[in-house]
């Protein structure tokens, strides 16, 4: 049963400063936020939708995506408990990793939450970001939009002024939050979901946070348009894990950006296998001395998949270190893109920063990997390289499998996984790495003709 009250111009499509009103006063939000959904909501008008002509899109076509055929909100039913969550949703519960608090949003709405009484006495807070605006405004109202702010692009724009959903993790000073928190996103209708999630780790403390999109399968092309901000204290630690693995159906954009304080540490691990068209940003901003970043990537597209993702590792202080691995497989039809830059700016002497993306091809078809590595430095006592690789599978290694009785699909997978190991053996993560292997066993074990049936 869906919420009640929910005003039809939000269910229509389109999306227009009317719109935006609405929705910041369905959402009972502070004056202050109604007027900065606005500002973002000019800001978007008056950005050109990007196209092949632009640098950053050149490989990604996007000139089919109409924002103007989205509703802006897609309501979510009422659910008492676990058990009424649907049945796909209870699923990905049970198939997930332990954790110390889970938060479920379906479509635009938080819809079950709960948390270990532990981290509820430490005072964590792990909730929807209205919630949050509603316990805590002041700490919302300092770091909302400080990282992914309507002028980043004019996908930011829209998440600014349109967002709906998210989540808010606030962990206090010296906490140790030891098993995971994890979010799930769950889109089961037609429309549009821009979810926002803000992440506040303060000084001394440390969590790994999970978030995880997954849908139902459908038709119809659906909107998903995210920005994530993740800030890490003085002395924190941050790992923080996007699992993305839409249906085919869902176009999905999400910026992803960070600021490491002095002696602090983000881990971030971007994995994209789902949706039709992915573009992420994954920007780390290193803004004091002694930050430390490190970013993996781990990406598998086939049929006609377009999955495309920009980095940065920003060194804005000096004796900073960030490493940077992006892994991609590909076959059939798709294609992947990789953009890493890594800058040091003036003054940020004794930097240390690496990047390296891998890119391997299954099979003789159409896949199309491209792989853009980039350096802008300046300044002149600093240690940074970056890599690139792309190849097809040795076809001596799978006859050389196949010769011991192994089929070519088992064989596949045997090297695919081989090839995955550098990331996935980062990960301190069982019940993660779990759900990895059987999600790219998914994506190996079909055929080309099944997968687009």
């Amino acid at each position: 049963m869906q919420k009640k009250g929910v005003p039809e111009v939000l269910k229509s499509k389109g999306i227009s400063a009317e719109v935006v009103e609405t929705l910041s006063r369905f959402k009972n939000e502070p004056a202050w936020l109604t007027e900065k959904r606005l500002e973002a909501w000019r800001a978007f008008e008056q950005m050109p939708m990007p196209t092949l002509r632009d640098e950053a899109w050149r490989y990604t076509d996007i000139s089919d995506v109409k924002i103007e055929d989205f509703a802006p909100y897609s309501p979510s039913p009422d659910v008492a408990d676990e058990g009424d969550l649907p049945e796909d949703v209870q699923k990905l519960i049970k198939e997930g990793e332990e954790n110390s608090a889970l938060v479920v949003h379906h479509n635009s709405e938080l819809t079950y939450s709960r948390m270990d009484e532990e981290l509820e006495a430490k005072g964590v807070v792990f909730t929807d970001l209205h919630t949050a605006l509603a316990e805590h405004e002041e700490l919302v109202k300092e770091k909302l939009f400080g990282l992914v702010p309507a002028g980043y692009d004019k996908f930011a724009a829209l998440s600014a002024a349109a967002f709906s959903g998210g989540s808010f993790l606030y962990v206090p000073r010296g906490v140790d939050v030891e098993m995971p928190v994890q979010s799930y996103h769950w889109l089961d209708v037609l429309g549009s979901i821009m979810p926002r999630t803000l992440v506040v780790v303060e000084e001394g403390a440390s969590v790994t946070y999970i978030d995880e999109y997954a849908s139902a399968d459908g038709e119809e092309p659906t909107f998903s348009n995210g920005a994530v901000e993740l800030y890490s204290g003085q002395g924190a630690s941050l790992r923080y894990i996007s699992l993305q693995n839409w249906e085919r159906n869902v176009l999905h954009f999400n910026t992803i950006r960070s600021s490491t304080e002095k002696d602090a540490t983000i881990r971030s691990l971007v994995v994209s296998l789902g949706s039709q068209l992915s573009r992420t940003n994954v920007e780390a901003g290193l803004v004091a001395t002694g930050s430390d970043s490190e970013m993996l990537g781990l990406y598998f597209a086939d049929s006609s998949q377009v999955l495309d993702h920009h980095t940065l590792q920003d060194h804005i202080s000096p004796n900073a270190h960030s490493d940077l691995l992006y892994k991609g497989a590909l076959r059939d039809e798709s294609l992947t893109v990789f953009s890493g830059l890594i800058r040091v700016e003036p003054g940020a002497q004794k930097t240390d920063a690496y990047q390296t993306n891998r890119n391997i091809i299954l099979g003789t078809d159409e896949a199309f990997a491209v792989s853009l590595p980039n350096l802008e430095i300046m300044a002149d006592d600093v240690k940074c390289s970056h890599g690139s690789t792309t190849g097809q599978v040795d076809e001596t290694e799978l006859f050389y499998l196949m010769s011991r009785g192994i089929p070519r699909r088992e064989a596949e997978k045997l090297v695919v996984f081989g090839f995955f190991g550098e990331v996935t053996s980062r990960i301190p993560l069982r019940g993660l790495k779990e759900k990895l292997d059987r999600a790219m066993e998914g994506k190996i074990g079909l055929g080309f003709e099944e997968r687009v049936a």
